[in-house]
């Protein structure tokens, strides 16, 4: 029964997220067909993307998870025959999903869209490991939402990746490898590219963990 309950919740969750998992996917997908168009096109669409994506990361967690704690919906929730860590599961999976649907499709369609069009194939490498920053940020972000119900540290999450994803590109542009190979006609997948991306994923699933781990415990989660 319990489970028939954690698996209505996560639908309840996604059906209300409905509208902003695809108004996210559509901005993204409009900011990847504006890509090819040119130098400047490219980077509007680019920006836009990139864009697309912190702003459905920070409405899923900061609606999502934060306000419907101020909120106290847990209290209703726990009259229900599901407990707190069942109800943080149902909660994680759906907020999860919300973003990694629209991320998938944009991920996804970048690959294509670079694939199909004159955008050299050498840039593929640095636009994943930028959506994957995008993924890792979100993690971190839900985390510390799922761990503080500090505004401040909500603030202090958002204002350090947003700042951070322009550090990180710079930092990404500055590698030789990604210097030497952009405008490779294929894609070339260098040790340095590799071992950021696994130091990335490395990162979302410990944090992930850990906020999980630490608020399943949690005796005011309420």
């Amino acid at each position: 029964m319990s489970h028939s309950i954690v698996t209505r919740l996560v639908l309840k969750d996604l059906y209300l997220l409905r509208w902003v998992i695809v108004g996210a996917t559509v901005v993204g997908c409009a900011a990847l067909a504006v890509m090819p168009l040119g130098r400047m096109a490219g980077y509007v669409g680019g920006v836009s993307l990139i864009c697309a994506l912190i702003v459905l990361n920070i409405y899923l967690v900061m609606n999502g998870v934060v306000q419907e704690r101020k909120d106290k919906v847990l209290l209703f929730v726990l009259s229900l025959p599901v407990s707190t860590t069942q109800y943080l599961a149902a909660k994680v999976t759906a907020n999860a999903l919300a973003f990694l649907l629209p991320w998938l499709i944009l991920t996804a369609g970048a690959a294509a869209m670079i694939d199909a069009t004159a955008i050299p194939n050498g840039l593929l490498p640095f636009w994943l490991t930028v959506l994957v920053y995008l993924l890792i940020y979100y993690c971190a972000l839900l985390a510390v939402s799922l761990v503080t119900d500090s505004m401040g540290w909500h603030a202090t999450a958002i204002t350090l990746g947003n700042v951070s994803v322009n550090f990180f590109i710079v930092f990404l542009l500055g590698l030789p490898s990604v210097v030497a190979n952009h405008v490779a006609p294929t894609a070339v997948w260098t040790a340095d590219i590799v071992t950021i991306l696994a130091i990335e994923l490395a990162a979302g699933a410990a944090a992930l963990g850990l906020a999980f781990y630490f608020t399943s415990r949690r005796s005011d989660f309420v």
